[in-house]
């Protein structure tokens, strides 16, 4: 379980420590729209698009797309850069910032702040979760159809060992669900910090013989842990309660 240290932090650094959380809020509020989401999905997709080719993708209107765009520019989310082409402006190339998911964890710094701050902060971080979470339904409901997809290409395929395997692990959707006790959560969430320090360290690694590496963003993982006493109880509760 990861141990927070009730270090006495000093004014300059507790003005320090909320600047930075008051940014990485602001991050998280840019991205909590399911438009610029889906905008930030391609990107990392497809690397670089234009405002032209987002508009085909997403089935959205230019003025949708770039006021969008805008929003994600100006809170530092995008880089830009311009390619030369006929007419009067030049043509906008648009790519997501290194390591822009780091910017949108709160880590565990801010509970080393007086609880009156933590108080105000986790309150806006709960209802930034809430928004999360329905935009995570909404791209959830691009599966079915993707399902449907999947079922017509299965019998399209060459039934050969290589085939079936990458089917299964990289086309096929993968998921694993567990249930925990509290001893049981303490060692997975303990492997799990472990396991993001790893992948911290792999990145830092493999960018060592060159400057920067921008590599196709083709796979999300999602790890969630749900508390389904306090979720179970907060429902039947409130139910007998009204």
């Amino acid at each position: 379980m990861v141990k927070i240290e009730n270090e006495e932090l000093s004014q300059e650094k507790i003005d320090h420590l909320k600047d930075r959380i008051k940014n990485q809020v602001e991050v998280i509020d840019a991205i909590n729209n399911i438009t610029r989401i889906r905008i930030l999905l391609l990107l990392w997709i497809y690397k670089e698009q234009s405002a032209k080719d987002l508009c085909e993708k997403l089935g959205k209107s230019w003025p949708t797309v770039t006021k969008h765009l805008g929003v994600l520019e100006e809170s530092g989310l995008l880089k830009v850069r311009e390619v030369k082409s006929r007419g009067q402006f030049n043509k906008k190339i648009y790519s997501v910032i290194p390591n822009l998911l780091a910017y949108t964890r709160l880590g565990f710094d801010f509970l080393k702040l007086p609880p009156e701050d933590i108080v105000e902060i986790l309150s806006h971080d709960l209802r930034s979760d809430a928004k999360t979470i329905e935009i995570i339904k909404k791209i959830f409901e691009d599966l079915p159809p993707y399902y449907d997809e999947l079922d017509r290409k299965l019998f399209e395929l060459s039934p050969t060992r290589k085939n079936m395997d990458d089917f299964y692990f990289k086309k096929h959707i993968n998921y694993y669900v567990e249930l925990l006790d509290e001893e049981e959560f303490e060692f997975y969430f303990e492997k799990y910090q472990g396991m993001l320090k790893e992948l911290e360290t792999f990145r830092s690694e493999r960018k060592k013989p060159k400057k920067s590496i921008q590599t196709d963003k083709i796979y999300t993982v999602l790890d969630i842990i749900l508390p389904i006493k306090e979720i179970q109880e907060a429902r039947f509760k409130r139910f007998w309660k009204t």
